[in-house]
Parts: structure tokens; sequence; C-alpha cells
């Protein structure tokens, strides 16, 4: 039986990713109303139902990132972010699947393994941290040449919410769940 891995990366700008095999990966970012500024929950709940019926005759993994409030993050944003979240789970809940929950950290250390990260200055400027947006979409275009990993056709800039969402469905392959 086949194994199809799906990587969720929440939030209004965020992705999902189905990973058949490296040439067969479908995105489908996030869905929202209002200029990208409400999560379509009607929208997002047919998505979900939409890809658990067409792999139905597969094994599915679902990943959906486990992140919590960012800092320096407004209070709206940091609430509309765990509602999209939530209803993600709750859809996935609803439709009887289980949903692996990898931490940020957890799934960047073995998708990053044989890459040296990028760094950058920290908020105080006294150290340097690694860049883990820059790091991210370093590791998806190495794994990933061929896959444009623009928001949309007409972006210039790669986007960081679709190499997560690609990578943690990576993740949920190279630890065989």
């Amino acid at each position: 039986m086949k194994t199809v891995y799906i990587g969720i990366d929440p939030g209004l700008k965020g992705f999902i990713t189905v990973l058949e095999s490296d040439e067969e990966i479908t995105f489908h970012p996030i869905p929202t109303i209002n200029k990208g500024k409400e999560l379509d929950s009607i929208f997002l709940a047919g998505l979900l139902k939409g890809i658990v019926e067409r792999y139905k005759e597969h094994r599915v993994v679902f990943g959906v990132e486990n992140v919590h409030a960012l800092f320096g993050a407004s209070a709206g944003s940091t609430f509309n972010f765990g509602f999209t979240a939530g209803c993600i789970e709750g859809v996935l809940a609803c439709l009887g699947v289980t949903v692996m929950k990898p931490a940020p950290k957890t799934w960047q250390k073995e998708v990053w393994k044989d890459i040296t990260p990028i760094k950058k200055k920290s908020m105080t400027g006294k150290t340097e941290v690694i860049d883990t947006k820059a790091t991210s979409m370093k590791a998806a275009r190495k794994l990933y040449p061929r896959v444009d990993l623009r928001r949309t056709e007409k972006c210039k800039n790669l986007d960081d919410n679709k190499c997560d969402s690609l990578l943690i469905a990576t993740y949920l392959r190279r630890m065989n769940y």
C-alpha cells in the first residue's frame, strides 16, 4: 500500500503539501477570505475532506506543525494563527484522521541534516543565530530542485510557508510514520 505524506504549515499564509513521491507533489494554500485576513473555514473543511477522500485507498500520514505564540507577534495575529491551526486539527479530527504534531526544531533538525545553516545577527545584534526561514528554503531547494517554491507564478521570492509544509511532509516520510 502506498503511503502519502501531508505536511501542513498552519496560519493564514500557510500551505498544505501532499507528498506522494519526489515527482508527485501538490500544494494547496490555506484558503482565506477578506483579502487574506480571515480563514475560509468552509473551503478548508472541503479541501481537507477532498484530500482524505482522494487518498482513501492509501495510507495517509498528516503532520501539522506544532507551534505556539510567536515572540513579538500581536494578539490579533496570534489569535488568528491559533484559530487556523485549531480549525485544521478540528476538521481532521471530525474526519477521523490521526495527526502527527512535530515541533519546528524537531522536523528542522531532521531535514537540515545535510546542509550548513544560514546565520543572521540576533535581535540585539551581539550574537549570530540560525535564520530558520532561509535555512529551510535552502534545504527545500536542495531536496527538491525542480519544485517551484514561490507562492504563485507571479512571485519572485520563495515562500517560507510553502517550503515549511513541504519539509514537514518530508520529515514524516523520513521518520517512516
